[in-house]
């Protein structure tokens, strides 16, 4: 006998509520993954060249910032790169495996008719005595400092002094054309989203965990729906093939 009517409808209420949670995402993702290095002798709240920096920083604590980043179209003259901006990343755990996204929107800018927000993003990671000491990366980093709003980014209390950190350049490419000459000659800054993610036992991301468990436990479900179909046919096999059987 197949399983009853009331399971089969249990397990596909089931299949229909965990379709709910299914959310429709619009948006683009650009990372870098990196391994936490050991802590800086100069530590980030030490050296007056980084403790002074009003830029974001993102901690184990404070794991994601919503944040305009300008952009330039890359040319020969910029060395074929955006506009750079930088994040501190600070009391990461040493050997640990963490990535930074960026995410942006995806929606169609009604001024330009494109499916999404056409921006390019490099990245790059630096630990402090890197940047300290390349008077280039150094000069990017305090210019672009210099030109932000001065406002609090993170509490300084979150700070752990002489925790491993790494500072991460990003650099913001326009890749678009119209023939809006407005927006050719100045591209606005675009939305983002930067999120710092740790990964579980440095395989797996841990904002993962969740879609994890619901694909596990469709998969189970499905496996139960799917035993009750092939159950379900075979009953009816047997049904039809009993009285041709008692004909002969």
């Amino acid at each position: 006998m197949p399983p009853t009517s009331s399971l089969v409808k249990a397990l596909v209420y089931t299949i229909l509520l965990l379709c709910t949670f299914v959310k429709c995402v619009v948006g683009n993702v650009e990372k870098i993954i990196f391994i936490g290095p050991p802590p800086s002798a100069i530590g980030s709240s030490n050296h007056p060249a980084l403790s002074s920096l009003n830029i974001n920083t993102l901690t184990q604590d404070e794991l994601s910032v919503r944040t305009n980043l300008d952009r330039i179209f890359a040319s020969e003259q910029t060395g074929f790169q955006g506009q750079s901006s930088w994040i501190l990343l600070t009391n990461l755990t040493e050997n640990q495996r963490y990535e930074l996204r960026v995410c942006w929107s995806a929606l169609p800018w009604p001024s330009l008719m494109l499916d999404q927000e056409p921006t390019r993003f490099d990245m790059e990671a630096y630990t402090l005595d890197t940047v300290l000491e390349n008077d280039k990366l150094l000069r990017s980093l305090n210019a672009y400092a210099a030109f932000r709003p001065n406002i609090q980014t993170t509490k300084q209390s979150t700070i752990i002094p002489n925790s491993s950190s790494l500072l991460i350049e990003i650099h913001s490419a326009a890749d678009y054309f119209t023939d809006n000459a407005e927006l050719m000659a100045n591209p606005p800054p675009v939305l983002v989203d930067l999120i710092l993610d740790p990964f579980l036992f440095n395989v797996l991301p841990k904002s993962l965990l969740p879609t994890v468990g619901y694909l596990s436990l469709l998969g189970v479900v499905t496996w139960f729906v799917a035993r009750w179909v092939a159950s379900s046919l075979q009953f009816v096999a047997d049904s039809m093939e009993t009285p041709s059987k008692k004909q002969n």
